[in-house]
């Protein structure tokens, strides 16, 4: 099992905040990112997983700007189990945001799980300005875009998605097809058919659905679709 540190986190979810528009920095004024766009900070915290100490970090950068967000790897078992469900319940409360990067993806996909409140009132202004003029100074390099929510891009709905791209191109697929090519994790997600993106044909057969062929064009799934319809999987 692989195992992962706030470092592997950086680099993809820098990329994604410049894709977003922001001029991005690391390690500045003791924020492990600061990223500025049209006058918005925005602070990210990383930890490799969820802690009480990412909370109080979070908390003390909530003196420079309302919009900030903790990063963890994206969870293994998905966002049904309760400790992940306490744990939103929490940052909710605290109006801090969420970012999730799927470590354990070839795509290193970042999804915004939260969004920040921005009606705390209490920020330091002189320290705000004090970063913001820091990360500016570095590099300029302004952009338009903006940060929102999108669809959570989960481990199971990525192997779905695989399956789905695997099915466009053959057709039909067997459970006996799917061990052979090292796949064999791809059957659960088949016969429990989550989202109903596929149809049993046969024994042990499978298709796309009508509403597998939708997901394909759904514009959340965009990047993860045109990657895994590049995938050369048979032998």
């Amino acid at each position: 099992m692989a195992e992962f540190s706030e470092t592997d986190l950086y680099a993809p979810i820098h990329e994604f905040l410049e894709a977003e528009g922001y001029q991005v920095q690391a390690e500045v004024k003791h924020c492990d990112i600061a990223a500025v766009k049209e006058g918005q900070l925005i602070v990210v915290e990383l930890k490799k997983a969820f802690s009480l100490k990412l909370v109080y970090q979070a908390l003390e950068r909530q003196s420079l700007t309302e919009l900030v967000f903790v990063a963890i790897p994206r969870p293994k078992k998905g966002q049904r189990q309760k400790p992940w469900r306490d744990m939103l319940r929490l940052l909710k409360r605290l109006e801090l945001g969420l970012l999730t990067v799927a470590l354990d993806s070839p795509l290193k996909t970042v999804d915004v799980v939260l969004e920040p409140s921005d009606s705390l009132a209490w920020k330091n202004r002189k320290k705000r300005q004090q970063v913001q003029a820091e990360v500016e100074n570095r590099q300029m390099d302004v952009n338009v875009g903006g940060m929102t929510r999108r669809k959570i891009m989960t481990a199971y709905r990525e192997k779905a998605l695989r399956l789905c791209c695997l099915l466009e191109r053959r057709g039909r697929v067997s459970c006996g097809e799917l061990r052979e090519w090292g796949m064999a994790d791809g059957i659960p997600v088949l016969s429990k058919n989550f989202y109903r993106w596929f149809k049993r044909v046969g024994k042990g057969v499978y298709a796309l659905s009508e509403e597998g062929l939708n997901a394909l064009e759904n514009p959340d799934y965009e990047k993860t679709v045109a990657f895994y319809r590049q995938e050369h999987i048979e032998p």
